[in-house]
């Protein structure tokens, strides 16, 4: 089973808008070999905290608007969200416990 699931805009939009836990948003794209070696960490960075971040990826290639909605430029972005406000952004790949530390600097303010 996947834990970091792909998802369209308008499930990505329900999940802005009615998800308690925070969303983790990954960009990439099939292409993006960065975005293909941090798949595995992120995969298992969703797994280990399901109960309390949501995480999904967005292919910019299948959703380029909503690539520009978010102001994306480069992939894998990550942008961290809760309650609709953005709290934290980053451009590259991450480790498991990179991806750790992102989350929980940037939930703790």
């Amino acid at each position: 089973m996947t834990h970091a699931t792909h998802v369209t805009p308008e499930t990505l939009q329900q999940l802005i808008d009615d998800s308690e836990n925070p969303l983790l948003i990954d960009f990439m794209a099939e292409w993006c070999g960065p975005c293909q070696s941090m798949a595995p960490h992120l995969e298992a960075f969703a797994k280990a905290r399901a109960k309390e971040i949501t995480v999904v990826k967005v292919d910019i290639d299948a959703y380029p608007s909503e690539a520009a909605r978010f102001m994306v430029r480069s992939v894998p972005t990550l942008i961290l969200l809760h309650d609709g406000r953005v709290l934290g952004v980053h451009s590259g790949a991450l480790s498991e416990s990179q991806l750790s530390k992102f989350v929980d600097a940037n939930l703790a303010g």
